[in-house]
């Protein structure tokens, strides 16, 4: 708001200052002393300085008195100390047609007389154009007004296009068109406001698509479940036998544990958008934090006959993370690295001139080239079977892709992995 505040100051600071300037120019070029009837005046003024000049100082005050009854006009002599003037004006009192000086009462020539210094013809002149001089003022005032409302008016312009691009593209979209955004515009006075917006829109599209994807996952995945527990309910309820009607039972147990999770897990997801504002960067030395998360994981390998490794080109690394969820995001990987390896993982960390990569490799089959970027959508299972008996719903890489989210960063996978498998890797801005 500070650059809207300071470009409509000088904007009507500038309106004023320019428009007076017109207008002072204006009045220069139409005042008075330019007129007609003025210039006629100087050249009778000239005229009568040249008869009292040749007139002995005795006769000048007669002469002038006579001047003053012939003319019909006010024609007084002066004595030339009387009047105080700069310089600059002093030297038209001897210049043709003399020195003009107006106030708001009346309007007189001055001259001096040649051969008697010490006085100054004075010629006060009848009122010359009075009403002209009232429209030219109303005009002005006028003028004056008009350029500076049309100045705002062009310099409100963009601003009120802005707002109505802001208004269309927030009914559009009310209406339901997710994808509507302000488009950027270096000379938007309401750029902070456009770039909430589009925020905000991309934070309500991610919602609402997350919950139809959430809504419809678990209406798919419950299914299943929900069809054991009903023919275990069944089975149950018409067998007399009691090791049957135990079997039974510790099925739909196993079921009842699997919707468990499976809502917990969902509902954990739905609430990720909840926790962006938990994020708490620090300063963090990723050497000796990745060695012991390496060293965490070290257990679950173990008992999938894994190895777990560590390696890194640096020995001293600084980075600005969050450090419960950054785990989070790594664990899914190692997790996720460690259940489809054969014998060996790896996590790398890689320092370029603009980033931090951290590299998770795998020995195993890797990962086809065609779902490398939907394994990070939620839901996505590429090996159904095995997701389920395990217990897990396919969100594991959705929460670690929003969690580098929240740390500007992004994750990626392909098979160009230093074990021959698949390779998933966490970049970071420096």
């Amino acid at each position: 708001m500070r650059r809207f505040y300071v470009s409509i100051i000088a904007v009507v600071l500038g309106a004023i200052f320019a428009i007076g300037w017109g207008v002072d120019a204006l009045v220069e070029d139409t005042e008075p002393e330019h007129s007609v009837e003025v210039t006629i005046y100087r050249q009778a003024i000239d005229g009568m300085i040249a008869q009292l000049d040749r007139l002995p100082k005795s006769e000048i005050q007669q002469a002038t008195h006579i001047l003053s009854q012939d003319f019909n006009l006010s024609i007084t002599l002066v004595d030339s100390q009387s009047f105080a003037l700069p310089p600059s004006l002093a030297n038209k009192l001897s210049e043709a047609g003399g020195l003009y000086l107006v106030s708001e009462q009346e309007s007189y020539l001055l001259k001096r007389i040649p051969q008697h210094a010490d006085y100054l013809l004075h010629l006060q002149l009848p009122a010359i154009g009075q009403s002209v001089d009232y429209n030219m003022d109303l005009m002005l005032t006028i003028m004056l007004y008009l350029g500076v409302s049309l100045i705002i008016i062009l310099w409100t312009l963009p601003l009120t296009r802005r707002l109505h691009i802001l208004n269309n593209v927030s009914a559009k979209f009310g209406r339901g068109d997710l994808s509507a955004r302000i488009p950027s515009s270096r000379f938007s006075y309401i750029q902070l406001l456009e770039n909430s917006f589009n925020a905000m829109a991309d934070r309500i599209e991610t919602l609402l698509l997350d919950n139809k994807i959430l809504a419809r996952s678990l209406s798919h995945d419950i299914r299943t479940p929900v069809a054991c527990l009903r023919f275990g309910i069944e089975a149950a309820m018409t067998t007399s036998n009691i090791e049957k009607k135990d079997k039974y039972l510790s099925r739909m147990d196993t079921e009842v544990t699997r919707m468990e999770e499976m809502t917990n897990a969902f509902l954990e997801y739905a609430g990720m958008e909840r926790q962006m504002g938990s994020v708490r960067l620090q300063s963090v030395d990723l050497i000796p934090w990745l060695t012991t998360l390496c060293h965490d994981f070290e257990g679950i390998a173990s008992q999938q006959q894994v190895t777990i490794k560590f390696d890194a080109q640096v020995t001293t690394l600084l980075c600005e993370i969050d450090s419960q969820w950054f785990y989070r995001a790594l664990q899914n990987l190692l997790g996720n690295a460690i259940d489809y390896a054969d014998k060996q993982v790896s996590c790398l960390l890689r320092v370029t001139e603009t980033d931090i990569v951290i590299h998770v490799d795998d020995d195993g089959v890797g990962i086809p080239e065609s779902e490398q970027k939907s394994i990070f959508e939620p839901f996505i299972r590429l090996d159904v079977d095995r997701s389920r008996e395990a217990g897990h719903f396919g969100l594991g890489l959705a929460i670690t892709t929003k969690i580098m989210d929240w740390h500007q960063g992004h994750v990626a996978a392909n098979n160009d992995s230093s074990l021959g498998g698949a390779r998933l890797s966490l970049s970071l801005s420096r």
